[in-house]
Order: structure tokens, then C-alpha cells, then sequence
């Protein structure tokens, strides 16, 4: 069997894809230049730091006219909202304005003050409009969806494994394994275990100066023990979105009854503590 992998910067981080097959090398070049075509199509769209995003688009426009969206960018939003009401917000793509003053995001000067909240979010018919001024950022949710589109855009045939940056989805994904980065020893900590899904996300602050850039509007939600969370989904949208659930409040994972899900944190020893 043949194997073809490539690198590429997209979603704000590197995009590793493995492609194999016993298909010849034309195939193997054209599945991964399909899959990194998904890949830069859902950063084009749904990237904050771009001013010509979509998400721009509606953060400049939504809270004075409805604007119509893209179906993947409707409904990774659609997805958000579910969680959002599934976690009483804990899962909040309206907390662009707090990350933009902690310099985490770019400040494009929309020209308001944010106030709203996902409930102020309305979403129908492929249009979005915002009941109170407010900036949405999917960056918590839109890396996992676009390795979902990645492996989607290859045929069953094509065994395929795509890394954007911890955000993983395998296929076939059963006998196989990953490696989880010790939070305190990113570099030469791992911890090695079996996959539980065909997707899988971690959320750690491994690479940041301030820790994990994971916030909620209700500041009572502490972390002090647990530094790194690992989800095993069916979807890498879901791994990624439930990793920032997980992080901030563990038990409420537990609660909003998500099939097939499997949830790992790491603390101060390099031990995965399973729920």
C-alpha cells in the first residue's frame, strides 16, 4: 500500500495529511489536494482573523441586517447554538469580544460594544442576524468541522488520518493509536493510548505565554487541576466543541448524554484520568 503525507499552514496552525491506499500516486496527490481544498475553504470562511471571512461579514452586518451565509458556515453556527443551549452556555462562540481584549483575537474596530449573547443569535433559512450588537468566533468549533470536510472530500477507498493541530479524525481509526501531550511537558511527555473514535481533540495551553485561551462568561468556572482535555467523538466538530466544555467544567459533559463520547484529562502527573 502506497502513503502520501503532506504539511500545510491553514486554521491558524499546521495541517498534516496522511493519505494511503494501493491506488497509484495520481490518486494519492489528487485525494490530498481534495482534502486540503476543504480544509482552505472552511479557513475562508470562518476565520476571524481574515477581514474577508464570512464570520468578518457578519460581525460587521448582522446586528444592523439579516445577511445571508454560506450552508457550512450556517451550520457549524447551528451546531454552536445546540451546544450552547446543551451546556447553558458554557460553549459560547459570542466570547470573541473578551478574547479580542485579551489580545487572543485581532481587533478589526467593528465600531459597537458587544452585549449580546448566543441567545441573541438567529439563525433561519440560511440567514444570521443578531437581536443586540455582538461578535461570534468560531474558532472553538470550525477547526473540527474542517477535518470532518476533509475526510469527506476523499473517497472510501482512500485510508486518510488528518492532524490540524491536535484536531485528528482517522479513517479507519480502530487498532490505531495517539499520542497526548503531557500539558507540563509538551515536548517529551506523551501519553500513549488507543483511539475511541475516529475523531479526537485536545485543549491545553501548551503553546501560549497566558495558558489555555479558554474562557466563559460565568467566572466562577475554575480549572485548576485539570491542564489538558482529550475528547474521542464521531465527529471531530463534536471532539473539538466538547473539549472547551470539558476543560471549563468536566460534569457537565457527563450531563448533556453525548453518544459515543470518551473525555481524558491530565493534571500534574502524566497519568490519563478517564470519565
Amino acid at each position: 500500500m502506497a502513503s502520501l503525507t503532506r504539511c500545510q499552514g491553514h486554521l491558524g496552525t499546521y495541517v498534516e495529511i496522511t493519505v494511503s491506499s494501493d491506488a497509484t500516486d495520481e490518486v494519492l496527490i489528487k485525494a490530498s489536494n481534495a482534502a486540503f481544498s476543504a480544509i482552505k475553504k472552511i479557513d475562508s470562511l470562518m476565520s476571524f482573523h481574515s477581514l474577508d471571512s464570512e464570520v468578518t461579514r457578519i460581525n460587521k452586518n448582522a446586528c444592523f441586517q439579516s445577511v445571508k451565509i454560506s450552508p457550512d458556515t450556517a451550520y457549524v453556527i447551528e451546531q454552536a447554538l445546540l451546544f450552547s443551549n446543551k451546556t447553558n452556555g458554557i460553549f459560547d462562540i459570542t466570547i470573541a469580544s473578551e478574547l479580542i481584549e485579551k489580545k487572543v483575537l485581532p481587533d478589526h474596530h467593528f465600531g459597537f460594544s458587544p452585549i449580546g449573547t448566543w441567545e441573541d443569535i438567529a439563525l433561519s433559512n440560511g440567514h444570521i442576524s443578531f437581536k443586540k450588537p455582538l461578535l461570534i468566533d468560531l474558532g472553538g468549533i470550525a477547526k473540527g468541522y474542517a477535518v470532518d470536510c476533509a475526510i469527506n472530500a476523499t473517497h472510501d477507498s482512500i485510508d486518510i488520518n488528518v492532524n490540524a493541530g491536535g484536531d485528528i479524525r482517522m479513517r479507519p481509526w480502530r487498532n490505531q493509536c495517539v499520542s497526548i501531550r503531557h500539558p507540563d511537558f509538551p515536548h517529551s511527555i506523551f501519553a500513549e493510548t488507543a483511539m475511541k473514535n475516529c475523531s479526537v481533540a485536545t485543549s491545553a495551553g501548551y503553546y501560549s505565554d497566558i495558558g489555555a485561551t479558554i474562557l466563559a462568561r460565568d467566572t466562577n468556572l475554575t480549572h485548576h487541576e485539570i491542564k489538558s482535555v482529550t475528547v474521542f467523538a464521531e465527529t471531530c466538530l463534536i471532539a473539538d466543541a466538547l473539549t472547551k466544555v470539558a476543560y471549563l467544567n468536566p460534569s457537565m459533559l457527563r450531563k448533556i448524554n453525548q453518544p459515543n463520547v470518551y473525555f481524558a484529562s491530565l493534571g500534574s502527573d502524566s497519568e490519563i484520568i478517564w470519565n
